[in-house]
């Protein structure tokens, strides 16, 4: 026959196989609820970012429409302007004595000429050598 020692037993097993059964339903249970607490955290961060990315959109069209409204205003303004001479350097005959030394320099200066003597020669003559 069963004695009490076998009944105790069975029922210490009983215990711990319940327990054990629990701990994991327990187990189950926190995750499903753990996994809907993600979902939702998910779900309120998508509908946050949904909101931030309609406001951009927003702002996007509204700075666009500003922009083709703007571009649309403005008028490109040309100026001429008539650039006046004083005094004429290079006609059929030269009026201008200044126009005419610049023009002797540089053709001394091309043709590597002295330039002593030319009309329009503006260097000093010096009394002595410079040391």
């Amino acid at each position: 026959m069963i004695g009490k020692s076998h009944l105790v037993m069975a029922a210490a097993l009983a215990a711990c196989t319940t327990g054990i059964g629990g701990f994991f339903y327990g187990a189950s249970v926190g995750s499903a609820q753990e996994q809907a607490a993600q979902k939702r955290a998910d779900a309120a961060r998508a509908a946050a970012t949904r909101a931030l990315q309609g406001q951009i959109d927003a702002s996007s069209e509204r700075y666009q429409a500003s922009e083709y409204a703007r571009q649309g205003h403005v008028r490109e303004i040309h100026h001429e302007s008539q650039k006046v001479i004083e005094r004429p350097v290079y006609r059929n005959v030269c009026i201008d004595a200044d126009g005419v030394g610049l023009l002797d320099r540089a053709a001394a200066t091309a043709n590597s000429e002295d330039l002593w003597g030319i009309v329009g020669d503006t260097r000093p003559i010096a009394e002595s050598p410079a040391d």
